[in-house]
C-alpha cells in the first residue's frame, strides 16, 4: 500500500534503544537549531508579542465584518421569522422611539 508516495513495509525495522549520550547529543543539536532560528531572546519575545496583538486585532476586525454583513443581510428582509419581534424592539430602541408604539 502506498501512503503519500512511500511504500509501507509490513514489518518495520526495530530500532535500537538510544543511550543517554545519544539523547544528550540530540538535545544539544535541537537547542542549536532553535537558537539558529531565534538568535536573540528579545527579538523572539517581541515577535511573539506582536503576533499575539495582531491575531487579537484580526479576530476583532473579522468578527466585526461578519456581524456587519449578517446585519446587512437581515436588513434586506421586511420581517425576520422567529426573531422578528426581538429585532423590531431593537430597531425601535435604536431609532429613539419606545418599543411599544
Amino acid at each position: 500500500m502506498f501512503l503519500f508516495g512511500h511504500k509501507q513495509s509490513k514489518n518495520p525495522k526495530p530500532q535500537k534503544e538510544k543511550s543517554g549520550k545519544e539523547y544528550e547529543q540530540m538535545g544539544r543539536e535541537l537547542e542549536a537549531l532553535y537558537w539558529s532560528v531565534h538568535p536573540n531572546r528579545g527579538t523572539f519575545y517581541r515577535a511573539a508579542f506582536l503576533k499575539g496583538v495582531l491575531s487579537g486585532v484580526g479576530g476583532v476586525i473579522g468578527a466585526t465584518v461578519v456581524i456587519a454583513l449578517l446585519l446587512w443581510l437581515l436588513s434586506l428582509f421586511d420581517s425576520v421569522p422567529l426573531i422578528g419581534g426581538f429585532v423590531d424592539t431593537i430597531k425601535h430602541t435604536i431609532e429613539g422611539g419606545s418599543p411599544t408604539q
